[in-house]
This record gives structure tokens, sequence and C-alpha cells, in this order.
């Protein structure tokens, strides 16, 4: 099982993110997330620096560790404008960046209230959010493809294409994400976190992709389980869980992040 960092970039603000970037690269952690939000209030934050933005700034300033955002909100871009994104941060990062990507939010959520501030409000229907999810699969597959059309040549290609892991919260979207992607996230202590995740591993099992998928779970740091002696990890593996993502929300534990290292690295 791998172990991945995220941070709140707005509470650890820069310099302080690109020095957990170090240090969890210098630890052994597999991947460093950040977080798409426009306003720092619904991360308890005074404010939000914009993702792609420091997710350049932290692969120039890393070598090894992997980046990404968990997730991008698809509602906040143009699905064109994210492809190109995402094509400038893998020329940044070589190759290092994976792309963690949801749905959103409904629009009257905590988490739409950003969007709502500046009149971005997600469609009202679930299914009408899957869709323009699907449709950002979509123009990202039709921008990267090698057989793309005339008046695409000369946009960036996302070389390698990343892997796509879909922070998911229900059924429709595991199914979506089984079929279409390279992985599933959820919150560890969701009430049906197991059958979600089985869901989606069952889809992709039954989509013949021929791509790896990866089953992941997120929670609040614990230095349990990083030593590896906490039994939710048991409990985890049986679900299919392959990789767990630790999010330091209120600060980054710099003395957490060094002991962390004796046991990835052992």
């Amino acid at each position: 099982m791998r172990f991945d960092l995220q941070i709140n970039p707005g509470t650890a603000i820069w310099p302080i993110a690109r020095d957990a970037a170090i240090a969890a690269e210098a630890a052994g952690f597999q991947t460093l997330w950040t977080v798409d939000h426009l306003a720092g209030d619904v991360m308890q934050a005074p404010d939000m620096p914009e993702c792609f933005t420091l997710l350049g700034a932290l692969a120039a300033a890393t070598s090894r560790i992997e980046i990404g955002p968990l997730v991008v909100n698809v509602g906040n871009r143009h699905p064109a404008i994210l492809a190109n994104s995402i094509a400038t941060l893998q020329q940044i990062s070589g190759g290092r960046f994976v792309l963690g990507i949801g749905a959103g939010a409904s629009p009257t959520s905590l988490f739409a209230a950003e969007r709502r501030a500046i009149g971005l409000l997600p469609p009202a229907k679930l299914a009408d959010r899957h869709a323009v999810f699907v449709q950002a699969l979509d123009v990202m597959n039709e921008m990267w493809s090698p057989s793309r059309r005339a008046e695409l040549a000369a946009f960036p290609v996302a070389t390698p294409i990343p892997e796509i892991i879909v922070g998911a919260n229900s059924v429709a979207l595991a199914k979506i994400a089984g079929a279409r992607t390279n992985g599933i996230n959820i919150r560890a202590t969701h009430e049906r976190a197991e059958e979600i995740l089985a869901v989606a591993q069952t889809a992709h099992a039954e989509s013949k992709l021929d791509k790896p998928f990866s089953v992941s779970v997120w929670e609040h740091y614990d230095e349990a389980l990083v030593r590896g002696d906490d039994p939710r990890l048991e409990r985890w593996r049986k679900w299919g869980v392959d990789r767990v993502i630790l999010l330091m929300f209120r600060s980054v534990d710099f003395a957490a992040l060094e002991r962390a290292g004796r046991y990835l690295r052992a």
C-alpha cells in the first residue's frame, strides 16, 4: 500500500507549501496533492491560491514526487483550458502530474458557495453534473489524441497522458470512474465507501480497459497509518485499497514528515 500526502494550500501558504513538497519527497511519499478551490473559507483558510499556478511552482521545486490536485472541479474551467493546463504541468514536471478530478458539489453544498459568489452555479441535478464531467473527459481525450482535428494541431498534448483518479461519493460516479479512468478516491469514513469502491472496481473489470486501476481513500493525517500498525489498513486492503492519501488540513507538521521517512523508506 502506498502513501500520499495532501496539504491545504489555504493554510500552508507559500513558501510553506514548497517546503512541504520538498519534505514529502524526501520522506518517500509517492504523490503530493493540493486542492482546487476558489476561496479559502470552504477550507477554513483566509484565501486560496489558484490550483495549477501552485502546482507548477511545486513541480519546479521538486524532482521525483508526483504532484496533483485532489480534486479538480470540472466546473471551474472550460475543459479545453483544463486540458491545456494539464499538458503544461506534464511538461514542467517531467511527466509527474496526476489528475485528481471530480464532478463538483451540488448548488446547495457548502463547497458550492465559492462558485455561487461569482455566478458559476453548478447544475442542480446529479446526472447533469456527471454529464459535464464526462464531457470534460471527452474533450481531454480529443485534445490529446494523435488523430485529433487539424485545428487542434498546435494545442499542447499531455505527454504522457496522466493517470486520472476520480473523487467520487456516489455509485453513479463510481461506475464512470471504473469505466473511463485509472482510479477512484473516497473519504475513508464515507458510510458507503466499501460499496462505492467495489462498484468502481467491477466497472473497471467489465470495461476491459488496458490500464491499471488505483483504489484509494483519504483520511486526516495519522502517524499510526504511516507506521503500518493501524487496524484500519487491513480493513481498507479488504476493500481493494492500494493508496492512502493523508491530509494535513490545518498546518504542515514537518517533524511528522521527517518521522514518516523512517517508515516509508524502510
